[in-house]
């Protein structure tokens, strides 16, 4: 009897924890008892012992179906029970403290720097958790990683979640934030890693100009803090900014030059292994122990050891052996974009790449020109939803830029390693010849710099059922399911006609009027109202430009036909969106036309379908489907009276029916601690379609 699909246990049972995972950290998101993870693991437990029953191999499928029930409950209950770790605080967090700590990590942040410390103890106590500490241009004596240093002030508590999103910095064990203005004191203390990275910077920086030196240094130890963020986003945009990941293609590279110099000297195969996993796992620790280096160093070491015991190496039971172990010991880490970025690409490659590259070849393609197209394309299908979840876009050029480069930055990265470890022993002739090494990475940001790769990029859906959705289809075109020619096809039609429909529904919302999405991010927020007649945007002081792209993405809306600017919003040229129409109150003298772009000054308009007054320059109402929405950018508020007040201040002098807040975090409904805000509204009704977690 033919196989449908050809499973792999060690896969089911890495879905199962990554499952169990996203349980725990919801439970714990909506303030659920963790006592639900066995209710939830209960149809999971009937599922596969149907499952054992249906195999008829009842031992052998038991103890799968154990382990995997096990995992699934055990990264509940460890990612429910890391989040109350993280969440406790130990300490008084408005109270002032002599703090002392350790230095583990150094960049650049706005005009000064920030340093990330470790074994913290404050007043003399150690605390458990990590904190980011912002280092004005005066904070006071140097330090680097490694050092040990001290300094008075508060240290704040960085929430769990933040926006409706798990926060980056719980993933890694970062509790609390300071700022240090002056008065840091710091004693040296030798730290092998740290020097190590450290040399290789200075190699780096004091031999080519400051962009060079912070690509080659990104590309080689994974730290992108030193170079400038439009020299990333410019690589981003161009789709190709993993290089800067140290991952699969790095750690893959130093393990071929390793293992190539072994075989030429005639180690054994015991003594060959041991040595070259020694050397990409300190290569690894001195690139910060990232997930994705760890991702490639525990698939190195499940290589190695198949080949030693004669077994055959299976790529895709690799990488689920890597996520069990890693994500076993740190389960937010799940979470985390670049190990969602690793895994994904890797198995995008283990998934496709055979089957687009046997697809070329029938075409008569040259070997390597498939195998390469077959790699770059198969990285590319399995990172596309979460790049567009994360990021708000892909880069429609980066298909081609990666087949293309990829295999040149293989080889650049084959010299400017090579040439910069040999420099950084022998530090006399790094002028002679780090120069040179680094002319092709010059040569890249050349290209790179201004080439426009911007005007690639597709954005507008990816997010919500999207992934589940997408992975779900593109199936089809994997060898990991066994079907015919005709039931492919099938299959491939099939997928694409329910992809593209969920994609239209959730574009163009057919069934409701209006959709009104409350959204914010630090200081200031966005409210976006999607109707049949066009989408207009509203916009405060403060917006951050990649978070709104991603708050487009999320709903699904691709293009903005009017732009309406509440209070000193006068950096719009800088929001990255286009549109038709552009509203300001025409009291707002302080904003001022950029380019060609032409602004309205008024009082009242009506567009969209939407009935617009500006009472102020801080201060809109709009009437969206017979509902008022108050909108305010400021405490002084000019109107008395709507259905729904949106703001960021509280105020006792409107009457509302509801009021929801940008980042006040008094009222149960705020974006901060709910995520974004949607109501639907039709026939003049308005229904709050989210599910709002209650207050911890």
């Amino acid at each position: 009897m033919r196989k449908l699909a050809n499973l792999r246990t060690p896969v089911i049972i890495a879905l199962s924890l990554c499952g169990g995972i996203a349980l725990g950290v919801t439970l714990y998101f909506y303030n659920l008892s963790s006592a639900w993870i066995a209710l939830a693991a209960l149809p999971a437990a009937i599922i596969l012992c149907l499952w054992a029953i249906i195999k008829r191999k009842i031992l052998k499928t038991s103890l799968t179906v154990l382990i995997t029930l096990f995992l699934f409950a055990g990264g509940a209950l460890n990612s429910f029970y890391a989040l109350t770790r993280y969440d406790n605080t130990e300490i008084e967090t408005d109270t002032f403290y002599s703090v002392c700590a350790e230095v583990i990590e150094m960049g650049l942040a706005g005009d000064g720097e920030y340093i990330i410390i470790n074994k913290i103890t404050v007043d003399g106590k150690k605390i458990d958790g990590k904190a980011y500490v912002y280092l004005s241009k005066t904070y006071g004596e140097i330090c680097n990683i490694g050092y040990s240093v001290k300094f008075k002030g508060t240290l704040e508590k960085v929430e769990p979640f933040q926006y409706g999103e798990l926060n980056s910095y719980a993933e890694e064990n970062i509790k609390y934030r300071s700022s240090v203005f002056s008065g840091l004191q710091s004693t040296y203390k030798f730290n092998l890693l740290g020097s190590i990275k450290s040399a290789i910077g200075k190699t780096l920086f004091d031999n080519l100009n400051s962009e060079s030196a912070a690509v080659a240094f990104a590309m080689l130890t994974g730290d992108t803090h030193q170079a400038e963020s439009d020299s990333i986003e410019n690589f981003r945009y161009g789709g190709i900014a993993h290089i800067f990941a140290v991952s699969g293609l790095h750690i893959g590279i130093v393990f071929a030059i390793v293992s190539f110099i072994l075989k030429r000297l005639r180690i054994n195969k015991y003594a060959s292994a041991v040595i070259s996993l020694s050397v990409i796992l300190f290569y690894t620790a001195v690139c910060g122990f990232s997930l994705s280096a760890l991702r490639a160093t525990m698939m190195c070491a499940v290589s190695l050891l198949a080949k030693l015991i004669g077994e055959r190496y299976d790529g895709l039971n690799a990488l689920a052996i890597a996520s069990i172990i890693i994500l076993s010991f740190s389960p937010l880490s799940l979470f985390s974009v670049g190990f969602q970025l690793s895994v994904c690409a890797v198995g995008g490659i283990f998934c496709f790449s055979k089957f687009i590259e046997k697809a070329l070849k029938k075409i008569k393609t040259p070997r390597r020109i498939s195998s390469a197209a077959g790699l770059s394309a198969g990285a590319q299908l399995g990172t596309m939803p979460i790049l567009l979840s994360n990021f708000g876009y892909i880069s429609g050029a980066g298909l081609l830029l990666n087949f293309i480069i990829l295999p040149l930055l293989s080889v650049f990265f084959v010299i400017i390693f090579l040439a910069t470890m040999l420099c950084t022993v022998i530090p006399i002739i790094a002028p002679f010849v780090i120069p040179y090494a680094a002319v092709p990475i010059e040569f890249i940001i050349s290209v790179f710099v201004g080439a426009g790769f911007e005007k690639s990029l597709i954005s507008g859906f990816g997010a919500a059922a999207f992934v589940p959705l997408y992975f779900i289809c593109i199936l089809s075109l994997s060898d990991k399911i066994n079907f015919k020619l005709i039931e492919r096809i099938i299959a491939i039609v099939c997928s694409v006609i329910i992809l593209t429909s969920y994609v239209m529904m959730r574009t163009y919302s057919p069934f409701m009027d209006y959709c009104v999405v409350v959204s914010a991010y630090s200081n200031g927020g966005e409210v976006l109202i999607k109707s049949s007649q066009g989408n207009i945007l509203i916009v405060t002081e403060d917006v951050n430009s990649s978070r709104l792209t991603g708050m487009l993405n999320r709903n699904y809306c691709k293009s903005i036909d009017t732009l309406i600017m509440l209070g000193e919003c006068d950096y719009y040229s800088e929001l990255g969106v286009d549109c038709k129409n552009i509203f300001a109150c025409d009291r707002s003298i302080q904003i001022q036309p950029y380019g060609d772009i032409k602004i309205n000054y008024v009082t009242d308009f009506t567009d969209c379908g939407i009935n617009c007054t500006f009472y102020d320059e801080d201060t809109l109402v709009a009437e969206v489907g017979g509902v008022k929405f108050g909108i305010c950018s400021s405490e002084n508020t000019q109107f008395f009276s709507c259905d729904i007040l949106v703001s960021d201040y509280p105020n006792n002098y409107v009457h509302c029916g509801i009021e929801v807040y940008f980042n006040y975090r008094h009222s149960t409904l705020n974006v901060f601690d709910c995520g974004d805000i949607s109501f639907k509204i039709k026939d003049g009704k308005y229904r709050l379609i989210n599910v709002i977690p209650p207050k911890r």
